[in-house]
């Protein structure tokens, strides 16, 4: 009995203090978790904490899929020197300095790897550094070396995975496909698509191992990193090369302080090029500031088209309206202006103005037109606005450049009797060059109105896309015939006017040359200019509108000596380019329609080939021939056939191969459809009158 009570004692005990040990535990977890709790998870933070990992950036094409932009993969590597057992470091820690010092780091010898190794190890460094921008080959090499081949939790072998942004054409188009910056704001399609392009965020768990240094808990190439979407652009990469090549070459001619082209597609909108270049000290040509899309600057007389085209829509003057150019020198009020140069000329037309980009002469209609009262100024004004020159374009690039033009009502106090004359040859006002193309891609479209665009399609990651299409702004600015008369105007600007140094052999063109001065209202600095000119070709059925703009050239600074010859060379090089497109297509289905070799009587082929419109070379009289494709035509070739032999009929219709063999006397029998693809006697054989099966397919 003293037993089973001593027994049930110690049970007793052991139960009592198992209680007493989960209630202390219950408290501690209790007090840990709820009473201290933040004292503990901000103390957990400092070391360990869920940190958000955007995915894998995706990809910016051209128009035909060619890669202009992506986020290739590199590896940095670190060691923890503490983590490798002391057998395992002093046995391999001198081939790992050497394999190192051989490859990926030939920068350190092998002594000093093997003495930076035994230094970290002894200093218990957790975080030493091995390499960085590795490639994927390279980090599966380094993943092999002695010690690293351990792993992560054996080894101490760290690897982090990033991605670094790519341009694969450099400057070419740099600033409009913009930056991916991580303490900055991004810009261009960038900045403009990054909700697409950055894709979707992850978490992972990091780690702490030195001040502002986190790497993740578990090896991040074991998770299948996510990827965000891919954007195909309008950009074409051949027109960019041709469009950025030949602005740089008269950017550095003319030592021009910046440089603007652009090319649109007429019918649609879609921007084929853009190319925004500044001259650096050295001389070089690069891209750091979007011209085209955020500067707004006064156009100068590129904008005279906009003034005719409100004379000719408002009816106020047509392309034969009379207009006294005073020899090339008028006074406005208090301000004097003058043509270009000293003409001499007085009574012409507006379309004789136009085409010699007299100042005088489009300033002159526009005063006596609109210049009169508020309402007819009003009238000019709202023209411009029916135009859409008071509005951006909504291209998909942050920071477009706001236009500006005056309300003679609401800028009562900036508005003076001068305004209308030097509003209509493009001063007092302001533009980018990107609303001045579009609104002379307008004119060129037969006054359909397109928004510049860049991005025709997103790809997402699972395979889907969303296309973006073509949009109209304005079905109609103007009345057709205004439009025509205005595309009349900009065809006799390259045939006789200030751009006749740029007519084109090839094909028509069409366009206005601008001179801008930059510092008219400083009269004691010396004079500094814009170069322009805008323009679509062919004149006959407009492909692409075009832009060129040399700001402040040195040596020549007229628009028809600097930035014309510039829009001739990409418009010419254009169009060789899509001929030689359309040549190799027309190649491509020649030789898919083109037949396969094949033999018989020549007079037979020659009237097929006739009939059907196949071209063929003869190069015999033969009457037997062979034909055989060759590039784009057939060659029609001799055959001959050995006296009193079997000949080769295989190839050969059954007419003609029965024609051959039963004048040499053979007895013939066939069966099939077709062409002949086997004989039961070899060519060559005597011919002594034998039967011969043949057989057509």
């Amino acid at each position: 009995m003293n037993r089973k009570t001593e027994l049930m004692a110690r049970a007793y005990f052991v139960v009592m203090m198992f209680t007493i040990l989960a209630l202390v535990i219950a408290y501690r977890v209790f007090t840990i978790s709820i009473l201290e709790g933040d004292k503990w998870r901000q103390k957990g933070a400092v070391n360990v904490k869920w940190m958000e990992v955007d995915a894998d950036r995706g990809n910016i094409y051209a128009d035909d899929m060619t890669l202009l932009v992506s986020s290739l993969q590199f590896f940095e590597i670190r060691l923890d020197a503490t983590v490798p057992s002391r057998k395992l470091f002093e046995s391999k820690v001198d081939s790992l300095a050497l394999m190192l010092s051989k490859t990926v780091r030939s920068d350190k010898s092998y002594d000093q790897w093997r003495k930076d190794l035994r230094q970290a190890r002894k200093k218990n460094n957790r975080y030493v550094y091995i390499a960085k921008g590795l490639s994927v080959d390279e980090m599966n090499m380094v993943r092999n070396f002695p010690i690293f081949r351990n792993g992560r939790y054996s080894g101490g072998y760290q690897e982090i995975r990033y991605g670094m942004r790519t341009k694969h054409y450099r400057e070419m188009a740099s600033r409009t496909l913009g930056e991916d910056r991580e303490n900055a704001q991004k810009v261009g399609l960038e900045g403009y698509y990054d909700r697409f392009l950055k894709g979707p965020t992850d978490r992972r768990l990091m780690k702490r191992v030195e001040d502002g240094i986190w790497i993740p808990v578990y090896d991040p190439s074991e998770a299948e990193m996510q990827k965000g979407d891919d954007i195909v652009t309008t950009l074409n990469v051949h027109l960019q090369d041709v469009v950025h090549s030949e602005l740089e070459e008269a950017l550095v001619k003319y030592e021009a302080t910046r440089g603007v082209a652009v090319m649109m597609e007429t019918k649609t909108g879609a921007i084929k090029a853009i190319s925004n270049l500044t001259l650096s000290e050295e001389g070089q040509a690069i891209e750091t500031i979007n011209t085209a899309i955020a500067s707004s600057t006064e156009p100068g007389s590129t904008f005279k088209l906009a003034t005719v085209l409100a004379l000719l829509d408002t009816g106020h003057a047509d392309t034969d309206t009379k207009v006294n150019l005073n020899g090339g020198i008028r006074t406005f009020y208090d301000k004097k202006m003058k043509d270009s140069e000293d003409h001499g000329k007085y009574e012409v037309t507006m379309k004789e103005a136009f085409a010699m980009s007299s100042n005088v002469g489009i300033a002159e209609l526009a005063n006596e037109s609109f210049n009169s009262s508020t309402a007819t100024r009003l009238e000019y004004v709202n023209k411009l606005r029916q135009f859409g020159l008071n509005d951006i374009t909504g291209i998909e690039v942050a920071g477009e450049g706001t236009p500006k033009i005056k309300d003679p009502v609401k800028d009562n106090k900036i508005w003076y009797g001068t305004t209308i004359p030097w509003m209509a040859h493009g001063y007092e006002i302001a533009l980018t060059p990107l609303q001045l193309l579009n609104f002379y891609n307008t004119v060129a479209n037969d006054g359909k109105m397109m928004k510049p665009y860049l991005v025709s399609e997103i790809k997402n990651a699972d395979g889907k896309s969303i296309l973006i299409e073509p949009k109209v702004l304005n079905e109609a600015i103007a009345k057709p015939e205004s439009i025509a008369k205005a595309k009349e105007m900009l065809e006799e600007v390259v045939l006789t006017g200030t751009a006749h140094n740029i007519k084109s052999e090839m094909f028509k063109l069409a366009g206005k040359t601008g001179t801008t001065r930059v510092n008219y209202t400083n009269k004691e600095e010396y004079a500094k200019y814009n170069a322009s000119f805008c323009g679509y070709f062919p004149a006959d059925n407009p492909v692409y509108t075009v832009l060129v703009i040399l700001y402040e050239p040195k040596g020549a600074f007229y628009g028809s000596a600097v930035a014309a010859p510039v829009f001739k060379a990409i418009a010419e090089k254009t169009m060789a380019w899509n001929h030689q497109m359309i040549a190799d297509q027309a190649y491509a289905d020649g030789l898919s329609n083109i037949p396969e070799s094949n033999s018989g009587f020549g007079k037979d082929f020659k009237m097929l080939f006739d009939y059907v419109g196949i071209p063929y070379k003869q190069k015999t009289k033969n009457a037997w021939v062979f034909v055989d494709p060759f590039e784009t035509k057939m060659l029609i070739e001799p055959k001959t056939f050995a006296k009193r032999t079997v000949p080769d009929v295989r190839g050969m219709g059954a007419r003609d191969a029965m024609y051959l063999l039963e004048n040499l006397g053979l007895k013939v029998t066939l069966s099939g459809s077709g062409r002949v693809n086997f004989q039961s006697i070899s060519p060559g054989t005597a011919a002594k009158g034998q039967y011969i099966e043949i057989e057509l397919n």
